[in-house]
């Protein structure tokens, strides 16, 4: 994490030592610093980085001062080419933009955020394209702050306010503005882009676009699959190189099980990978959706047993609910987000990579986008294209889907192809039955409230249950691209609590837009769906595993932990009446309601899992973040 401090006119209101010290608070001890003229600098390398006597921040054209947070996956190239060689991240992006302005992010290869205090004063602060590292910032005139995360201007004395309108959208859902923080007077740096600072101004240029990609074709099938490869051993091989001791989040699915495998692939002889996974508690009954299956253990058991040089390890998260360490993580990233509950199964592997001595833990969040993809634009686009015989077979291989063929190429061919409006008419004569099953507002939202217009799902198309996209290809990437620039300073929160490095593997940049250009028929064949992974998974995991049609259902034990908090979780919701942000707005009898009718069961239709699961704890978790940020005592 990096903090930047610029008095614009000698000392002002902001305090850099506080700032400071929070920066440094997970860690226990302050971090690297440097005063130099009006600029303070400052930079916390790891969760737990000791501070190096001395320290400076990188210098370049004529002692311009930088700061870099994340990582450049192809820095020997461009050190090589920059003449450069054995240099920091920091020195060599600085130069690299010294050389070639903006073209320096289209060249850089990484995930990071930047601060470079240019030669004529200005200040440049920068994000590179899907997800890269969070930064936000806070220019007045007086001073300029930005920072990895909101904690350390706070602390530095910026107030600290939630915008009334941040707490709308989380109630809403509504993903997070690009460049409005939740906090008044601090805004977001938005992914792939710049933002120029000087004295009381800012300008943003947005240089990168998602959709500008050139197709990717090839004469033969095994092409692709030797391409895509060849993108992911080089996205492993550059995560590899950053860590000393790494481990994977293992899920019994595709993409991890395939990054997996080729980091096996790359370890020296004689080396070992301990694995982490999450699996339901031991009171689960193994109720699950249609089309999912509830348990990674067994599937990851049986991986294992193919590659002898992983050590797996197992979690059923006991203690962790949707709020576990709420109040650490509000404290780390200042962020509270309604996904987060859903987020908390990871916590289990988090903690137990952290005390095996991992230095990071290596995922594959991005593999479903990547060589994982099922290319959910498919059958719309075989409809449009006239390819019935694919668009039939499509729909029929579905697992767990059990409408009439000719409802679901109706539903999934059709009905994405027509204006937004006459969509939303259709569904609302056919009933909630015909509902796509991510379309699904919050319920909790009372119907005489001023955010009543959110419970209308023609009004959630930013919704954040409505991020896969289903009409085109560009509508998806579009999305998608959006939703990997938001709440990323959740991830700086994640390693400073639990001590450890995280990182996607599946987002390394080359591997992403290679995936994203290729054709639908290289994801989507005969009614086989994710085709690229499955040929890429071809003897390096159990063929069970290679040809499962189920989806994990992450949550599966949802019943079973929330059950045993109903009393608990009522009582927090009663005490929504009264609240001050909330109470006007949620309608709390509904709550109520939804826990006293707490079904024997889980229930296995979409919207009845979303309310129980996803939506009422969401609400409760908001309201602690809210109580959290503005000192109200919890009732």
């Amino acid at each position: 994490m990096i903090l930047f401090q610029r008095d614009w006119c000698g000392p002002s209101w902001a305090q850099p030592r506080r700032a400071l010290q929070s920066l440094g608070l997970f860690a226990g001890q302050a971090p690297n610093c440097e005063q130099s003229g009006t600029d303070f600098l400052a930079e916390l390398a790891s969760p737990r980085a000791r501070p190096v006597l001395g320290w400076r921040a990188a210098r370049f054209a004529n002692d311009s001062p930088a700061l870099f947070s994340g990582w450049l996956d192809n820095a020997a190239e461009l050190a090589s080419e920059l003449g450069l060689s054995g240099a920091s991240p920091a020195r060599i992006y600085a130069e690299a933009y010294s050389r070639w302005g903006t073209a320096a992010d289209r060249r850089a290869i990484g995930c990071y955020a930047a601060v470079l205090g240019l030669p004529d004063g200005r200040v440049r602060l920068s994000r590179s394209p899907w997800g890269g590292r969070s930064l936000f910032y806070h220019n007045d005139g007086d001073v300029l702050l930005a920072c990895s995360i909101p904690r350390p201007l706070f602390a530095a004395g910026l107030d600290k306010q939630l915008r009334p309108e941040a707490i709308d959208r989380l109630i809403a859902m509504e993903l997070p503005d690009q460049e409005e923080s939740l906090f008044a007077n601090l805004r977001v740096v938005p992914q792939g882009s710049e933002v120029i600072v000087a004295r009381g101004q800012q300008r943003t240029q947005r240089w990168y676009d998602p959709l500008d990609l050139a197709p990717v074709r090839f004469k033969r099938d095994d092409d692709y699959v030797e391409a895509a490869e060849a993108h992911l051993s080089a996205a492993v091989k550059a995560a590899l190189a950053g860590a000393k001791r790494p481990g994977v989040a293992l899920s019994g699915g595709l993409d991890s099980a395939l990054v997996c495998a080729e980091m096996l692939r790359q370890l020296p002889p004689g080396e070992r990978l301990p694995s982490f996974t999450f699996h339901p508690c031991r009171e689960f009954d193994g109720q699950v959706p249609p089309g999912k299956f509830g348990d990674d253990r067994p599937w990851v058991e049986a991986f294992a047993r193919m590659h002898p040089a992983l050590d797996p390890h197992f979690s059923d998260n006991p203690g962790i609910s949707f709020e576990d360490r709420a109040e650490q993580v509000f404290a780390a990233c200042d962020a509270g987000y309604p996904s987060r509950v859903m987020g908390t199964v990871h916590h289990g592997p988090m903690r137990d990579a952290a005390a095996h001595g991992c230095d990071w833990l290596l995922g594959a969040d991005t593999g479903n986008m990547t060589f994982s993809n099922s290319a959910i634009w498919a059958a719309p686009e075989f409809l449009r294209q006239g390819k019935w015989l694919e668009l039939l077979r499509l729909v029929s291989g579905q697992a767990g889907n059990h409408w009439p063929v000719w409802r679901r190429i109706a539903a999934q061919g059709l009905m994405p192809n027509l204006p937004p409006g006459l969509q939303h008419s259709i569904r609302r004569l056919m009933g909630k039955d015909h509902r796509d099953m991510n379309l699904f507002a919050n319920p909790f939202i009372r119907s005489s409230s001023r955010l009543a217009a959110w419970r209308d799902e023609a009004a959630i198309a930013n919704n954040m249950l409505t991020v896969d996209r289903t009409e085109s290809r560009a509508a998806y990437i579009r999305a998608n691209y959006d939703a990997c620039s938001l709440g990323l300073e959740v991830v700086h929160g994640h390693e400073q609590v639990f001590g450890i490095g995280l990182r996607d593997v599946t987002a390394y940049r080359p591997l992403i837009e290679f995936c994203l250009a290729l054709p639908t028929a290289q994801f989507v064949r005969a009614g086989e769906s994710r085709w690229l992974a499955r040929r890429m998974a071809k003897g390096r995991m159990p063929e069970a595993q290679r040809t499962n049609r189920l989806y994990g259902e992450h949550n599966s034990d949802w019943h079973q932990r929330l059950g045993a908090q109903r009393a608990e979780l009522r009582r927090a919701a009663t005490a929504l009446r009264d609240h001050p942000q909330l109470g006007a707005v949620l309608d709390v009898a509904a709550m109520e309601r939804a826990l006293d009718d707490w079904p024997a069961q889980a229930p296995q239709t979409r919207d009845q899992i979303n309310q129980l699961r996803f939506y009422l704890p969401a609400m409760l978790y908001v309201a602690r973040f809210v109580d959290h940020t503005t000192g109200r005592n919890q009732p």
